[in-house]
């Protein structure tokens, strides 16, 4: 039960925005253009890539930030991927194609990126932010090409949603001008 509540107010909160209009996929649901990832410390053997230390991996679309990030990719640099990063916190952006959209800001303690199944798993602290939107739970999976979120509270609590509720914003009434002055005749004086 606690799960099909948190599914529908997740619903509620992520569809809110555009509700007006049929739900629609981001254009991008991988890291575009060239990656670069600094940090202080670097290994790399056998499709296995361990970084530490003030870890940032960047590219034209996704922005990750943290201690640790571990990228395992066995079978060439087409197979599939899993990002693994760590940190206190460790925080994705993902960055939308066109300003129509917004980004999709998370951060915890743990932040797994599977890009066969293009999902995002968080864990420990959980928080998933787009505009003023927000979903802080233990623990979440968001997938990307859906923009679809599951987050539970785990045994410490609740999952807190917050929704932006836009004011309606309604025509502005017309300016009008009033009317010119009415004229009245001059009264003529009654024949004698």
């Amino acid at each position: 039960m606690r799960y099909a509540i948190s599914l529908l107010l997740l619903g509620l909160a992520w569809g809110h925005a555009r509700a007006a209009e049929p739900p629609q996929p981001p254009k991008l649901s991988r890291p575009s253009g060239p990656i670069t990832i600094t940090a202080k410390n670097g290994e790399w053997q056998d499709g296995v890539m361990i970084y530490s230390g003030e870890v940032a991996m960047n590219s034209n679309t996704l922005e990750l930030r943290g201690a640790r990030l571990e990228l395992r990719q066995a079978g060439g640099s087409k197979a599939p991927y899993e990002i693994i990063l760590t940190g206190d916190p460790a925080t994705m952006k993902h960055l939308p194609e066109t300003a129509a959209d917004q980004p999709v800001e998370a951060r915890a303690a743990k932040i797994v990126y599977l890009s066969a199944s293009q999902d995002v798993e968080l864990s420990g602290g959980a928080r998933l932010a787009r505009g003023k939107d927000e979903i802080n739970g233990e623990s979440m999976r968001y997938n990307v090409p859906a923009r679809r979120v599951r987050a539970d509270g785990g045994d410490l609590g609740q999952v807190r949603i917050v929704i932006d509720v836009p004011e309606e914003t309604g025509a502005a009434p017309a300016a009008t001008t009033p009317p010119p002055p009415a004229t009245v005749p001059a009264a003529t004086p009654p024949s004698p």
